[in-house]
């Protein structure tokens, strides 16, 4: 019966929580055609499928940035300049190479929508509780062994992305009651990770 509240829980709650998740409406520059206005003026950026192992220098003169996609490069790490981005809300870091997850994402409490799904990190680790405005939340297919608890004090979340690491029930369990406000996606629960 607990499992039938559950799922009937995700149900109701995720019908309304996906028109709470934030709409990325802002137009994405190439970066050439960033470098060639003024960067005050530019407040999206778009980096993806550039085969990138690290960030250019030259982002850091983008500091009204409110959108960044890094989505299917090569990055491992993010500079410590990354921090000074305050007011990002919009970050796409999917399908790149993190092992761990940057801890310069952590300085930057704006964020609302955070892909950082199809790497190869291990940890959510506590810092994540700094991103006091984060509403969607994908780290789908990573390699977690560990999840922080503090996690779960990000109350606003409307939308979770677990999926790509099999938990056990109890984890399901715990994480869904948890969030009672978000939609959160599991992988079918099993006798292992808890």
């Amino acid at each position: 019966m607990r499992n039938a509240f559950v799922i009937g829980l995700l149900i109701i709650v995720g019908n309304s929580a996906w028109s709470q998740i934030p709409k990325d409406e802002l137009h994405y520059y190439t970066f050439s055609e960033a470098k060639n206005a003024f960067a005050d003026t530019i407040y999206a950026i778009d980096l993806s499928r550039e085969g990138l192992t690290q960030i250019p220098e030259d982002l850091k003169q983008f500091k009204n940035l409110k959108g960044l996609k890094l989505s299917k490069n090569k990055l491992e790490n993010l500079p410590e300049f990354f921090t000074s981005f305050k007011q990002l809300e919009f970050l796409y870091a999917d399908k790149n190479k993190f092992t761990y997850f940057p801890s310069q994402i952590f300085h930057l409490s704006d964020i609302i929508y955070l892909d950082i799904s199809r790497n190869k990190m291990s940890s959510i680790p506590a810092g994540i509780k700094n991103l006091t405005n984060l509403k969607y939340l994908d780290v789908w297919d990573n390699r977690f062994t560990a999840i922080d608890l503090t996690f779960a004090e990000l109350q606003q979340l409307v939308f979770i992305d677990l999926r790509g690491t099999t938990f056990a029930v109890s984890f399901v369990e715990k994480w869904t009651l948890a969030f009672p406000n978000a939609e959160v996606k599991f992988d079918k629960p099993c006798n292992c990770l808890d």
